[in-house]
């Protein structure tokens, strides 16, 4: 009786231990496979290519109806048309040929604000003394450079050297070389020979050009170490931009 009894017990307490055992063993295995998931290396980013990128940036830009912009400085401004200079200018772009533009700038040696419509062949300018529109001149329009078809196109596919400044979800920042040639329809004004220094930020799903900075000189008339800072936003939104009406009286 006794033997059988402490057989049992034997047996049972042989059963216990290999059970432990098992579970030490699944523990142990959990603990591994979490280890191992823990350690997984992430996936290795894909590179930019800064020249496809740059391609495909400019096709993206071509493509859009509309957009808004805002124009600044770092010191002086960006010669418009004769005596008139432009420091800081906001406005919206809608294609094929219409923009609005407000800016902020100097006329000689006065400071002058004022407003610019241009549809076409036809521009409009707000008198800087009584506010009031009248037709400008067809240079004075900004156009050249902030119709997406040509102007922004053809400075994403002419910068040299691109480099990656850095990458995210939210953006890449591209950094090359920009022939000031390629600027000139830009400013309307005769430009300088030599290269510019450019950063681009550019969405990577959109492929759209957010920002744009400029450092350096562009026409004979600005001093060194001009930087130009371009924004962009609101794509291809609902905008309306028509002839202003005429004043009263």
């Amino acid at each position: 009786m006794d033997d059988t009894l402490g057989g049992a017990r034997r047996r049972g307490g042989g059963l216990a231990f290999a059970a432990l055992i098992a579970l030490a063993a699944a523990l142990f295995a959990l603990i591994a496979l979490a280890a191992c998931e823990t350690a997984a290396p992430e996936p290795t980013p894909t590179p930019v290519n800064p020249a496809a990128l740059l391609a495909e940036s400019g096709d993206a830009m071509n493509a859009l109806q509309s957009f808004r912009f805002r124009l600044a400085h770092n010191k002086d401004g960006t010669p418009l048309a004769d005596g008139l200079a432009v420091s800081d200018a906001e406005g919206a772009v809608v294609s094929p040929d219409r923009i609005s533009l407000e800016f902020s700038g100097t006329f000689g040696t006065f400071g002058v604000r004022s407003s610019v419509i241009s549809i076409g062949a036809d521009s409009y300018m707000t008198n800087p003394l009584n506010g009031n529109w009248e037709s400008a001149a067809s240079g004075v329009s900004p156009l050249a450079f902030f119709e997406p078809q040509s102007g922004i196109g053809a400075m994403m596919r002419s910068v040299e050297n691109p480099t990656v400044v850095s990458a995210s979800e939210d953006a890449v920042v591209l950094e090359g070389d920009l022939a000031v040639s390629v600027l000139a329809p830009i400013l309307g004004g005769a430009a300088t020979d030599g290269d510019v220094r450019v950063e681009l930020t550019i969405a990577p799903e959109s492929r759209h050009l957010e920002k744009a900075v400029i450092t350096g000189r562009v026409t004979a008339a600005e001093a060194d170490g001009l930087i130009r800072t371009i924004t962009l936003w609101d794509f291809n939104a609902p905008i309306s931009i028509d002839a202003p009406e005429p004043p009263s009286g």
